[in-house]
């Protein structure tokens, strides 16, 4: 009769150590370095948050952001979940509150033309929408788990892949080393995309040149044939824009300018991103539809970032990408320029390609020093008069370097950091301020594809005091 309760007496004994520990324990992490996040901070009690409810959920994601190893357990959690994968090569991983990493703004650099939880303080999820019944035997859950869940893809069925209203499922196929976010075409999320590049033009004038530059996945051109009902042609996703756009919108398209590159090294194998080599073809592009020759690559030096393990390898902890980093290769600029980014209303200077990252873990931060701030100005010199206004998601930063020779000022600015109660103008009057002639709008496609996004894009529209 005693046996019976060693293994309970055990458990709760092992379960209340970890609790005292955790309690015990002050020095609480800030950021998961497992994850490359940042993680939910101490709430402060209020009772307005009491009765709301949100003291409590902040609480609650406090202690499972901090608990007592956790960066370890997650580890020691994807170890056994691969030991025990019956079929080691291609998986399908299933990640929950799928937006890619980004740099951290300053507490006063947060955009405000669209809140990022609702009233009562929940979270609003941002990616792209998607199925959890994708594969069977997973259920959709309200919480990201400390883990992703990895099914192999032989058990999946293409037709049972269908897009649903629930925007915090992301789907990555790993193989061969390497990761592939996978595509599905929502028609409203694109159509709500083209209607705000339309507005823009309208509220631009004719007078503003207004390309609309989209970014495929790697997706697009991965050799996927065997998985072909997981993935939605994103070259007829671009078409169907380009159908619906204003026709004095300029569209680059960067399918065709990668496409013919496809089996290089253009996007890397564990991020998300293009590489530069991707970037600066993107670039080429956009020269050619601007009827001006782009540099040639050869008249670039070059450096390089080893060991890079990128948002893909972040969502999904996978040990073949793991085995596998990428390699950032940079091209230096020629030309001198002075870089100024403005955290609200404090400047500082910064570098187009910051090599100080190459002992970070986020080395993609290299291209534009993140390009996180307010706003942020590249003068350049190069005087012809020429400006150029990028507003740009993440994969905007590594093609920003290869604009240099060719405008005298660019403006950056992203959409999820800028605030109008600094610069107290939206886009329109920014535009007139500076006297800028041309505006790119460059995000990659689950970006265009996620509303959420994109309407902070439409929100830049609103002029200040208007």
């Amino acid at each position: 009769m005693k046996r019976k309760w060693i293994e309970p007496i055990l458990f709760l004994l092992i379960v209340s150590a970890l609790g005292i520990f955790n309690m015990l324990n002050k020095n609480k992490p800030t950021v998961s370095e497992v994850e490359n996040r940042a993680l939910q901070q101490k709430p402060e009690f209020s009772t307005e948050g009491l009765f709301k409810g949100n003291y409590i959920m902040d609480l609650e994601n406090y202690y499972n952001d901090t608990f007592f190893l956790r960066d370890k357990m997650i580890l020691l959690s994807r170890d056994i979940r691969d030991a025990l994968t019956v079929n080691p090569g291609a998986k399908l991983i299933v990640t929950e509150g799928d937006r890619p990493a980004e740099p951290e703004p300053s507490d006063n650099n947060l955009g405000d033309n669209i809140p990022d939880t609702d009233d009562k303080g929940t979270e609003i999820p941002g990616p792209t929408q998607v199925p959890t019944d994708v594969v069977p035997g997973i259920e959709p859950t309200q919480k990201a788990e400390p883990t992703p869940t990895q099914i192999p893809v032989e058990t999946t069925k293409p037709s049972d892949f269908e897009p649903r209203d629930d925007g915090n499922m992301g789907y990555w196929l790993i193989i061969d080393g390497k990761a592939v976010e996978l595509f599905r075409f929502q028609k409203e999320s694109i159509d709500y995309y083209t209607e705000t590049l339309n507005m823009y033009n309208e509220t631009l004038g004719k007078d503003i040149k207004l390309y609309s530059m989209i970014a495929p996945t790697a997706g697009e051109f991965a050799i996927l044939k065997r998985y072909k009902g997981l993935n939605d042609s994103q070259n007829e996703a671009l078409q169907y824009i380009n159908k619906n756009m204003n026709p004095d919108i300029f569209s680059v398209d960067l399918f065709e300018a990668l496409n013919p590159h496809k089996d290089e090294y253009i996007y890397f194998k564990t991020d998300h991103h293009w590489t530069a080599l991707g970037a600066y073809y993107a670039y080429c592009e956009f020269m050619k539809i601007r009827g001006e020759e782009p540099v040639p690559l050869d008249r670039y030096e070059t450096a390089e970032l080893q060991n890079f393990l990128g948002s893909a390898y972040t969502k999904t902890l996978d040990k073949s990408l793991e085995a596998n980093p990428d390699t950032i290769r940079v091209y230096l600029p020629f030309v001198e320029y002075d870089y100024t980014m403005y955290n609200g209303h404090t400047p500082s200077k910064k570098k187009v390609i910051e090599l100080s990252y190459a002992e970070k873990k986020d080395k993609y931060n290299v291209f534009i020093s993140s390009g996180g701030g307010t706003w942020s100005v590249i003068k350049t010199e190069v005087k012809n008069g020429k400006k150029l206004l990028v507003i740009k998601d993440s994969f905007g930063n590594a093609i920003i370097p290869f604009f240099l020779p060719h405008y005298e000022e660019i403006y950056i600015i992203d959409s999820r950091f800028y605030n109008s109660d600094f610069t107290k103008m939206g886009v329109p009057q920014f535009v007139e301020h500076h006297d800028i002639q041309e505006v790119a709008i460059m995000n990659y496609m689950e970006d265009v594809n996620w509303p959420e996004f994109m309407q902070k894009v439409r929100n830049l529209l609103n002029r200040v005091g208007e």
